[in-house]
């Protein structure tokens, strides 16, 4: 068995203890000594505490930590009948990691504009607060660095900041992701799962692209904002946790709500002291700033020394719309150092927005431009709606949450589209 830190490397061998032959010995580790690489190794040790209440035999995980704090959190798990006994262990191990979600250094927000200045002066008068706060922006504005500096202006700065990309995730596993899931939940949960809002108890959870989550999971969020409680998939036991919301969308909720694709509790929840950060093109005053940041952070990362920037080139990128945001400008610079072996930074061409496309008539309302899209995507999908070429994938919406809107914007179905459908289905 290893001593001292534990990596990853030395996970396989902590199974094999645990699982084979040697089951007997005795695993002692600081806690304070581990690397938390990724979210596995947290889930890891939690396993390990379940497989050896189920077994009975198997080795007991020894974490060195203040005797103090584990006895008071054994003894409150010992006045739950229903908590399982690796709590106390999952409680220390928060308190002892608690700075693993953080960065090691926090990336500072570039630049000095008038509109910058008042999203920090905003960030200023949240972040003391528990408000839930809704960011909203373009893609590539930078939602994430502002979510990190009101956690790391609030109270709860010396505790997790826990970052869930709900786009990123696929709407079956969101739920498991966001609340954990019990032992014996669904095909495949061997063992009990913690999930974010329980890992960043006492912290600050940011949901990313917040208006992907499904509908039929928007009302055990609002449960955790309204009040404080969830219970894992699979579990009967309720779980209370004190999280502050961050939430970032780069969709009109709004008309989400009005095209009954959101919830409008929740929305109303969400969006108790929302922030607005302006596009790139409407900063024009912080490029400069910006260019000297990434160009700085790349020649640095590259071995390179620029030390002349073009007068030109600084002018083409303050011209440029940026469709992409700072996003896109951070990949310009990094592209532009590569191509700069010598002093002097050579700027790459740079991609021309492409023309827009026809403009509404003034007098078209929301509901007629939903309703003339839904009808053009379905006319493509020759009215297929569910499968993988269906129209459901085409616009992002569930097969059921589709049929809803066909409905309700009273689109006239054509006689084969049953037809199509069943066989597409079938298919």
């Amino acid at each position: 068995m290893p001593s001292g830190r534990i990596e990853a490397e030395h996970l396989p061998e902590l199974r094999r203890l645990i699982e084979g032959e040697d089951a007997q010995r005795t695993v002692t580790f600081d806690l304070r000594e581990v690397k938390l690489l990724d979210r596995d190794a947290v889930n890891f040790l939690a396993d390990c505490e379940a497989a050896r209440r189920d077994a009975g035999e198997l080795p007991c995980l020894c974490p060195r930590v203040d005797r103090q704090r584990a006895r008071e959190n054994q003894g409150l798990a010992a006045q739950d009948s229903h908590a399982p006994e690796s709590r106390a262990l999952t409680t220390s191990m928060r308190e002892e990691t608690r700075m693993s979600s953080l960065p090691d250094q926090q990336r500072n927000i570039v630049g000095n504009g008038g509109a910058l200045r008042h999203v920090l002066h905003q960030v200023d008068i949240v972040a003391p607060t528990d408000a839930t706060v809704l960011l909203l922006g373009e893609t590539g504005t930078g939602k994430e660095l502002v979510a990190r500096a009101i956690h790391a202006a609030s109270g709860r700065s010396q505790r997790p900041f826990i970052k869930v990309n709900c786009a990123a995730i696929p709407a079956g596993l969101l739920e498991s992701e966001l609340f954990g899931h019990e032992r014996g939940a669904f095909t495949g949960a061997i063992a009990q799962r913690i999930g974010r809002f329980e890992l960043a108890d006492g912290g600050t959870v940011f949901l990313d692209e917040v208006g992907e989550i499904p509908l039929e999971l928007q009302p055990k969020l609002l449960r955790v904002l309204q009040e404080h409680q969830f219970e894992r998939l699979g579990g009967t036991r309720t779980i209370n946790v004190d999280v502050r919301l961050i939430a970032a969308t780069n969709r009109d909720l709004a008309g989400m709500v009005d095209g009954r694709c959101f919830r409008d509790d929740l929305y109303y929840r969400l969006n108790v002291f929302p922030i607005a950060i302006p596009p790139l093109r409407e900063r024009p005053s912080d490029i400069d700033a910006l260019v000297d940041h990434f160009v700085g952070q790349f020649a640095t990362r590259m071995n390179r020394h620029i030390n002349v920037i073009p007068s030109e080139t600084r002018e083409a990128l303050r011209h440029h719309p940026w469709p992409g945001n700072v996003r896109e400008l951070e990949n310009v610079i990094q592209r532009a150092v590569i191509l700069s072996p010598g002093g002097r930074l050579t700027l790459p061409p740079l991609r021309v927005a492409s023309a827009p496309g026809p403009a509404h008539t003034a007098g078209e309302t929301l509901e007629g431009v939903e309703r003339a899209y839904v009808a053009r995507v379905l006319e493509e999908t020759r009215w297929v709606i569910g499968g993988p070429r269906g129209a459901a994938v085409r616009l992002g919406l569930k097969r059921t949450t589709l049929q809803s809107m066909i409905k309700r914007l009273g689109l006239p179905l054509p006689r084969d589209a049953a037809k199509s459908a069943l066989h597409a289905h079938a298919s």
